[in-house]
């Protein structure tokens, strides 16, 4: 396979995984339309730094470690189901609270964004199979880090896509009414999604 084939076959697998709405989906928007512009942009920033990490992870072959010890792999695996219960508890639990942005808020927004890919089940099958699927491990290194590299780019053009749509006035004003209920539906989907991923060998 041509390096061109090669990455068009990545690129091709990624957005359909990427557009597909899901927990970072979720968060993004979220802090968009309750919150401000520059916090929605390092959430989705955070969610971009740790595709990359993923990414680099599966093409050059370290999550070999996780076949390796399998204890390891559960242990990550529950410990990102319970960070996901803990995002849908919280939004239920301030549904009605009204909104606050900390000093150090766009920081903590990067760490959001950054905590909730490496704990999205959806971003682990797709690194852990369909990426390593994708890209054999015989192609070379070159192929490998551009791949890495048109991930990031597709990544940051969607979520930070998503980032400036809903944080528009409109939005914001729309979601100041809709508050109370959005953060109920939206925390039982992270926990639904959280206990799932916990449970699910």
């Amino acid at each position: 396979m041509s390096a061109a084939a090669a990455l068009a076959t990545v690129l091709l697998a990624y957005l359909p995984a990427a557009i597909s709405p899901g927990p970072n989906f979720v968060l993004i928007a979220h802090t968009a339309a309750a919150g401000t512009r520059r916090a929605a942009v390092a959430v989705a920033l955070g969610v971009v730094a740790a595709g990359g990490l993923l990414a680099a992870v599966a093409v050059f072959g370290l999550g070999a470690v996780l076949a390796r010890e399998p204890w390891l792999a559960t242990a990550l695996r529950i410990g990102c189901g319970a960070y996901l219960a803990w995002l849908g508890l919280r939004l239920w639990r301030t549904a009605r609270a009204p909104e606050t942005v900390p000093p150090a808020g766009h920081g903590n927004a990067f760490r959001r964004g950054v905590l909730s890919n490496l704990t999205n089940p959806k971003a682990a099958a797709f690194f852990g199979s369909v990426l390593t699927a994708a890209l054999p491990p015989t192609e070379p290194t070159a192929v490998k880090a551009a791949a890495v590299g048109l991930i990031v780019a597709a990544s940051a053009a969607w979520h930070l896509s998503v980032a400036l749509l809903f944080s528009s006035p409109a939005t914001q004003r729309w979601y100041a009414h809709a508050k109370p209920a959005l953060n109920r539906v939206v925390g039982t989907i992270l926990v639904v999604l959280g206990l799932a991923l916990a449970v699910t060998p």
